[in-house]
């Protein structure tokens, strides 16, 4: 599994970057579960080809076009695995697009893109899952369009179909039903039943296909594995997507799950009190940063989770508020979002940010929210508390003065 990865001169890295990944405890569910969003071309996927790039003993070349020039354009990227190994791969001396490993750690994460498009008809070919993740799953030269070779992976799928189907079932109800069927012309292609319709995989929607993909990832992945998914969310119904999280959540208990994604539904707060990380990437001028929630920051969500009188507090809404770039207005509570939205469009003025979900629960709760947005590297955020918080408004100042925190007049909006 994977501890730590350093990214130097890669893409949009020209400053070196490190990631931390959480890691499953074996008790606790969502442990193992490493969230990381971002903006479109902030390095997202950037981070998940740096891991690719460690699959297999040859290291790969990186084109002049993805190095970066603020790096002088020489790569160095640094994997430190569960057992403090160290792999690294760098730019050989003298530069260009060549590398160099010191070593390999026997390294075979199982990596689903989010280009998940394969052709309707293809040949047999089957692949165990560690010929599939040696052969087609290393950093290729210039990203697909395709999932290559995920064919090889169908037809070792329909050995274990047993087991697969109790995995996709869980998504896609018990109605689901798949084949492989072979054409008059030798071809193979998914026939794909539901009720009393069937089609070809030609015909099927692109989210049951996106989900049939992710549920291959993890159907016969062995405990201490490692499966990344890059943006489970494509063509998903958001329905699909709470019962996607409910299968990261249980598999990250006792294997390493990495996804990066745009949606709320994958952010979850239970699963980042027993350990999950949740990174956040983010263009900077042209330089990807990364950004995580500390130790620290993690412990304070505890109690906020055990608020019954506040569940919205970390709800749908408020998860949104990490996929916007900046400017995020905290506020106490639900009356405060509203009145304050009802002042803003009564007097004609157009608020300059975003209002956190449906506030942060209460004052006392302000400061775990500030620690929370400090620690994503979010620049741009105003608290607004009532008049009577006037004492813990100036301690926060004191303690956040890159924020800008303000009192109302009145005690209470």
């Amino acid at each position: 599994m994977i501890k730590e990865l350093s990214i130097s001169g890669f893409r949009g890295f020209g400053q070196t970057q490190s990631v931390k990944f959480a890691i499953p405890d074996k008790k606790h569910v969502g442990s193992g579960l490493t969230i990381i969003t971002g903006a479109n071309n902030s390095g997202k996927t950037t981070i998940i080809e740096s891991i690719r790039a460690f699959i297999g003993n040859d290291p790969p070349s990186f084109s002049e076009g993805r190095r970066n020039h603020m790096a002088d354009g020489k790569i160095a990227l640094s994997l430190t695995d569960a057992n403090d190994e160290i792999s690294t791969i760098t730019s050989v001396p003298g530069g260009g697009s060549s590398t160099q490993k010191n070593k390999s750690l026997g390294f075979k994460p199982y990596v689903l893109p989010s280009r998940r498009a394969i052709p309707f008809e293809f040949g047999q070919n089957p692949w165990s899952r560690d010929s599939y993740i040696s052969n087609a799953l290393k950093l290729e030269d210039k990203r697909s369009a395709s999932l290559n070779y995920f064919e090889s992976r169908i037809f070792q799928i329909e050995k274990q179909k047993g087991d697969f189907d109790k995995v996709i079932t869980r998504v896609l109800g018990s109605d689901f039903r798949w084949t492989i069927e072979q054409r008059d012309s030798g071809q193979y292609y998914i026939k794909y039943t539901t009720g009393t319709v069937s089609h070809s995989s030609e015909g099927v929607g692109d989210g049951v296909w996106s989900i049939f993909t992710i549920c291959a990832a993890l159907f016969d992945a062995p405990e201490g594995s490692v499966i990344i998914i890059d943006e489970p969310e494509l063509s998903v119904h958001p329905a699909l997507q709470k019962r996607l999280m409910t299968l990261f959540l249980e598999y990250s208990m006792t294997r390493q799950i990495v996804i990066c994604t745009h949606s709320p539904y994958f952010v979850n707060w239970d699963a980042i009190v027993n350990g999950a990380n949740l990174i956040r990437v983010v263009k900077e001028g042209t330089v990807s940063k990364c950004y995580m929630i500390s130790d620290k920051c993690r412990k304070s969500f505890g109690g906020i989770l055990r608020d019954l009188n506040n569940p919205h507090t970390l709800g749908i809404e408020a998860n949104e508020a990490f996929f916007l770039e900046d400017s995020i207005i905290l506020v106490e509570g639900q009356e405060d979002v509203v009145i304050l939205n009802k002042m803003s469009k009564e007097l004609n003025k157009t608020l300059k940010g975003n209002f956190f979900g449906w506030g942060v629960g209460g004052a006392p709760k302000m400061k775990a929210f500030l620690i929370l947005f400090k620690d994503l590297g979010y620049k741009k955020i105003v608290s607004i508390l009532d008049g009577d918080k006037a004492d813990d408004a100036e301690k926060l100042r004191a303690e956040f003065p890159e924020y800008k925190i303000i009192t109302l007049k009145d005690d209470d909006i």
